[in-house]
């Protein structure tokens, strides 16, 4: 009960609600629409002057080039994902193939968080104060460093883990002929077979994967933080809805950097893995750690935040485990899984996290006028306008998507196999639409926080229904004769 609560006390004691007398509802329908702006901005019509038209256009002028860049983003991820078990580093530590997909889901659910946390504040005016702001945004960039070094260093033992459990021969093809390999460059210089000493090599293993996946996701949340700071305050500033914008950018931004910043970090460090370097590295970061522990705990707007969340995370981090271990046993399998993997959890699982930012305002905003029912704008038909306009928008997203991936050679798949992932794919957005609807009525109804909690759990649950819905349709379409091995 104190999650929803605290927030709730912080918005209503907001001084941008002391002049707040508006209609029955009109603020908290504004939020859903398009986000209910303080005397400060413009205030948008209510829901009885605006037709629907006007509505879904401005949803597409806002989602539509956001999700376009989405696509770019995790395209370009899912190519370098492609090539991972290319790298030196992969090859040699494998337990960072695991904890590639789980640390990217958990860096991209706490910038998602982040964005739809500030974007709430935007709309209801808590941004708008210079005061308020700076601690704010001060505080959430402290906060979301704490996050990011707890869950990374619980990632990193968590895909260590799993990769002791699973044996080389288990493995996907390429990386067995890596294990291969490396044994037999090992045994012709007559050293101590990777992984076979387990009082020094997996000691050292283990450090290099805890280094990586800390300073990786610390490295990624100062930029991401910032940029997404920044970026919420640009939509405030131009009368944009951040709630239409942040969270995709946050979503694809965050795989795409967090991955390269891993294979730059691991391929440092796994050069140094023989000394001192990896274990040297752990002392900054737990005191970045602490010091950004007693940042937060200092900075009474969100200090309650510190204790919140928690749950979601770790749930999304086991279940994103699953996703990497899918995603280890068929990425090299498959012609291009790794591409294809990328986009079809990450698009999808991008407008859900529109939706859950959308309705999380708007609950907020309805919630600081007292209404009776605030769980009657998620039931509002505007919302189901809303899930049709952002399913719609995934199509030609989609079409782009395939179209750019076959002209530049990226994969050659053959027609039944496209026409089965674009029924997948379609599935699967309807899926985490349905899915981030139905979750942010049920923690709002329990008095939990959307904001914090929807996100987290939404996306990870969408990034493994899509693994295993890829896999489903590359087996259909090879029993039905198409040729969809991979050709490495």
């Amino acid at each position: 009960m104190t999650d929803l609560s605290g927030r709730r006390n912080l918005d209503q004691n907001s001084t941008n609600y002391a002049d707040n007398e508006s209609d029955d509802g009109d603020e908290g329908e504004r939020a859903l629409l398009g986000s209910g702006r303080s005397q400060k901005y413009p205030p948008i019509k209510s829901m009885e002057e605006e037709n629907t038209w006007p509505f879904v256009r401005r949803i597409l002028v806002e989602t539509v080039p956001t999700l376009l860049l989405a696509t770019v983003g995790v395209t370009f991820t899912g190519e370098l994902l492609e090539r991972v078990s290319d790298w030196g580093a992969i090859n040699r530590v494998n337990e960072l193939y695991i904890l590639i997909p789980m640390l990217n889901n958990l860096k991209g659910n706490l910038e998602m968080n982040l964005s739809s946390r500030l974007s709430t504040s935007a709309n209801i005016g808590e941004l708008d104060e210079r005061s308020t702001r700076k601690r704010l945004l001060l505080g959430s960039s402290s906060l979301l460093q704490v996050q990011a070094l707890f869950v990374s260093a619980v990632a990193a033992i968590l895909s260590f883990l799993l990769g002791l459990v699973i044996s080389p021969t288990s493995r996907s093809s390429s990386m067995r002929r890596s294990w291969l390999l490396m044994d037999r460059r090992q045994a012709s210089s007559h050293k101590p077979l990777f992984g076979r000493d387990p009082s020094r090599s997996r000691l050292r293993e283990f450090s290099v994967v805890l280094c990586t996946s800390m300073a990786s996701a610390s490295i990624s949340g100062v930029i991401l933080g910032s940029f997404m700071c920044t970026l919420v305050l640009a939509c405030r500033r131009w009368h944009r809805d951040p709630d239409n914008i942040t969270p995709p950018i946050a979503s694809c931004l965050g795989d795409l950097l967090t991955l390269c910043i891993i294979g730059l970090v691991s391929s440092v460090l796994v050069r140094t893995m023989d000394s001192a370097m990896p274990f040297v590295l752990m002392v900054p970061l737990t005191l970045g750690l602490v010091l950004s522990i007693v940042t937060t705990m200092r900075n009474e707007l969100v200090r309650h935040l510190i204790f919140m969340g928690w749950t979601p995370l770790l749930a999304a981090m086991v279940i994103s485990s699953g996703t990497g271990m899918v995603l280890d046993r068929f990425v090299d399998r498959y012609e291009g899984y790794g591409l294809l993997s990328i986009v079809l959890g990450g698009l999808p699982g991008s407008v859900g996290s529109v939706l859950v930012s959308r309705l999380s305002t708007a609950l907020y905003a309805s919630a600081s006028n007292r209404f009776p029912a605030n769980d009657k704008l998620a039931h509002n038909p505007r919302t189901s306008v809303t899930i049709m306009t952002l399913f719609l928008v995934t199509l030609p997203v989609q079409g782009l998507f395939l179209t750019f991936i076959q002209v530049m050679g990226w994969t050659e798949l053959p027609f039944l196999f496209i026409f089965l992932f674009v029924v997948m794919f379609s599935s699967l957005v309807f899926f985490s639409l349905i899915v981030a609807k139905f979750l942010t009525e049920y923690l709002w109804r329990w008095d939990l926080d959307p904001d914090t909690y929807a996100m987290p759990i939404q996306s990870s649950i969408v990034d493994l229904v899509g693994q295993f819905m890829l896999v489903f349709c590359y087996v259909v379409a090879q029993a039905l004769g198409a040729d969809v091995k991979s050709k490495a």
